[in-house]
């Protein structure tokens, strides 16, 4: 369970800096394209940078309640780390913290002590 904790919580921590270099860029092209008059874009990169904050901190809550509540930790961990890959894309970036954020919900569900499907139940 402490791995699973502590790959939820260092997954979670490296993707807020990538969160918040995503969130400085989609930003900084939103305001772009609301200058030049393109709206849709403008409300598209809202909607990236929101998700590029609120993803992380989702991982890192996961992370951190995986001793009090293991199902509600996995399934933070495992939505941030599939929205993170969905909303960066597959790179090497977004492919790390989703990585340890998926590795660290599989490490809790296979636990076997304090997990949620605990042996000789």
């Amino acid at each position: 369970m402490k791995a699973g904790m502590i790959l939820g919580i260092i997954g979670g921590v490296i993707a807020l800096m990538v969160g918040a270099v995503g969130y400085s860029a989609t930003s900084t092209m939103g305001s772009l394209a609301s200058t030049v008059g393109y709206s849709e874009g403008a409300s598209s990169m809202q909607f990236y940078s929101i998700m590029s904050i609120v993803l992380p901190i989702m991982g890192i809550i996961g992370g951190g309640i995986v001793g009090r509540n293991a199902n509600a930790a996995i399934g933070l961990m495992g939505i941030s780390a599939l929205g993170i890959l969905w909303v960066f894309g597959l790179g090497l970036m977004s492919i790390v913290p989703a990585g340890l954020l998926g590795i660290g919900a599989l490490l809790v569900i296979l636990d076997k002590e304090g997990g949620p499907y605990k042996q000789g139940q």
